[in-house]
């Protein structure tokens, strides 16, 4: 659905670093098998009486859409706990700063934070939510985006209406992709890129400029390969990459023309299989293939991060991937050229890819629903110790507060869009989970010559979409 423009990314405006937190499976980071769990210091649980204390003043501030604003001050010796999936590095943000700072913040209060792989976070919250015995923050993708998806959570019950919280307010439209019936039951964290890098210095060999138009683009392409220059490199072997080049597209093919396309495709009005729709996408990503723009035998064969290695190291002109990989392909490599980013455009002109943010959302049988609204609205708002600690993590993309002047520069071309009411959210944020693993794993087949045809792949996208709504 088009965004509405947000006039307070003028400022400056990535989502947690993983494809997962806009609606895919994973990122180029490698995921451990268990899980990393971490706390400030060792808690004392509340008593019973503040425990029913706790529970009473969430009733109350549910229904009147505020919340104790000293809740956490005023809670005596508690843990909250938490669970986010990912990977967790050295210092890492929510495993050891966040609980530090929120002790520093608020002496009384443990934060123990486990985190998980992707995979295994969706297995456990699964778990957790079954059992009643739910971690009192969780993490929440916007829309329909992954197994754990706010729009299926908070239909379910699971999760705490956190209207009323300030910065709320400051996060502008991107709350609406976190809005269910009404009401807001998560917190978006900045915004996600899917775009097109690219090596500045061979653009400039060849006088190649950024191309506005499809046509444009394929003639980049086809310079870049006449002169032995492979112009595109992809790690198709972790097919969600593929998502990277087809989002881009379907945001100006599909979505820049009809923003009601998946209110449709829900309503059972629009098909994945309607002409001029995902056939055009997969007909203009197809043609990279066919032209050797992007080498099937090659990338069928390279992971996602060899891929960027292989874009670092100067053997390919352009590469498709999001914000969140910006360090990497970043890097040093084997040579060295200026990075650029462009949106990769279609038919009917540019139009960006920018999708909101996973972020931190509350169980909603919590003991300590006002404690975990305070503890977000202090995180989130703009200024505390704890936004900068996580701004300076660089994995984000933010729309607000302090250091959002510092996004990096290769983005402003897409925030630009935004702003002028051309960013789309990604496709599959509105789709049952498993609706792209079909179309990645068709795609593949039909590049890897196994027969498989555009009609293929569109019939088995509906039928996908058709049973996982059925579920």
């Amino acid at each position: 659905m088009k965004k509405k423009a947000l006039s307070i990314l003028l400022a400056g405006a990535m989502a947690v670093g993983m494809l997962a937190g806009c609606g895919s499976s994973s990122s180029t980071n490698t995921s451990a098998s268990t899980g990393t769990s971490a706390s400030a210091s060792t808690g004392t649980s509340a008593a019973a009486s503040t425990a029913a204390s706790a529970s009473a003043s969430t009733t109350a501030s549910s229904a009147s859409g505020s919340y104790d604003s000293q809740a956490l001050e005023n809670a005596g010796n508690i843990t909250i706990t938490m669970m986010y999936s990912g990977t967790a590095s050295d210092n890492d943000f929510e495993t050891e700063q966040l609980p530090a700072l929120v002790k520093a913040k608020w002496p009384n209060v443990t934060l123990e934070v486990t985190k998980l792989p992707d995979d295994n976070y969706y297995t456990a919250l699964k778990t957790k939510l079954a059992s009643g015995e739910c971690p009192d923050i969780i993490l929440a993708q916007p829309k329909y985006a992954g197994s754990n998806a706010v729009y299926a959570l908070a239909d379910a019950g699971y999760l705490a209406e956190l209207d009323g919280m300030s910065c709320l307010e400051k996060a502008g439209d991107l709350v609406e992709n976190m809005t269910y019936n009404g009401h807001v039951y998560a917190v978006p964290t900045g915004v996600s890129i899917l775009g097109t890098y690219y090596n500045k210095d061979m653009f400039t060999k060849y006088n190649l400029s950024v191309p506005t138009t499809w046509d444009e683009f394929l003639n980049c392409c086809k310079t870049l390969k006449d002169n032995g220059i492979q112009p595109i490199v992809m790690g198709d072997k972790d097919q969600y990459v593929l998502q990277f080049g087809l989002y881009q597209l379907a945001a100006d093919e599909i979505y820049s023309k009809n923003a009601k396309y998946d209110d449709q495709l829900r309503s059972g009005d629009a098909k994945f299989t309607d002409e001029g729709t995902w056939d055009t996408v997969l007909t203009m990503y197809k043609t990279l293939y066919d032209n050797g723009y992007i080498d099937a035998s090659t990338s069928l064969g390279l992971g996602a991060t060899q891929a960027i290695q292989e874009f670092v190291d100067g053997k390919a002109a352009m590469t498709f991937d999001g914000s969140f990989n910006v360090k990497a392909i970043s890097a040093s490599g084997a040579v060295d050229f200026e990075r650029g980013y462009f949106p990769l455009p279609g038919t009917n002109g540019v139009n960006a890819e920018i999708c909101a943010g996973a972020g931190p959302a509350i169980y909603a049988k919590s003991k300590y629903v006002d404690g975990c609204k305070e503890l977000l609205d202090t995180w989130y708002d703009g200024s505390s110790d704890i936004w900068k600690a996580m701004v300076a993590t660089g994995k984000s993309i933010m729309t607000y507060g302090d250091g959002s002047e510092n996004n990096n520069p290769l983005f402003q071309p897409f925030i630009d869009l935004l702003n002028e009411g051309k960013g789309y959210y990604w496709c599959n944020q509105a789709w049952p989970a498993g609706t792209e693993n079909t179309m990645e794993a068709k795609f593949s087949e039909m590049v890897g010559g196994q027969g498989t045809s555009v009609a293929d792949i569109t019939k088995a996208m509906q039928d996908k979409y058709e049973d996982l709504l059925d579920e």
